[in-house]
């Protein structure tokens, strides 16, 4: 049986993944208190900046459905490519202290 420290929510939030040169879109299909997990659908993969490496950081913003900004600080826990042909990528991410907005966002949630 999995343990985790918070339950999963499973949600469907449009996401930009933001690194120091470049940035790409991404879908935020379910969250938990210190983590989520999105898609990739963004065609550069090739790039060294979005292979999504464990221990890579990175910041994911989105708007909540509410209208509230929220910008993540994340580290990579894994990642792999899905098909059609590898172009897409599943992301686990955990929250490196999680924002205030985020965790009232997260609770409020209902699954």
């Amino acid at each position: 049986m999995e343990r985790r420290r918070s339950e999963r929510k499973n949600v469907q939030i449009d996401a930009r993944i933001l690194t120091e040169k470049d940035s790409c879109d991404g879908v935020i299909e379910n969250i938990a208190e210190d983590g989520i997990c999105l898609e990739t659908e963004s065609k550069n993969l090739l790039s060294t900046t979005t292979r999504f490496h464990p221990g890579s950081e990175y910041k994911i913003a989105f708007q909540t459905p509410g209208g509230d900004d929220i910008k993540l600080h994340c580290k990579v826990a894994w990642s792999y490519k899905i098909a059609p042909h590898g172009l897409k990528r599943k992301i686990g991410m955990e929250i490196i202290f999680p924002p205030p907005v985020y965790v009232v966002f997260y609770r409020n949630l209902a699954n």
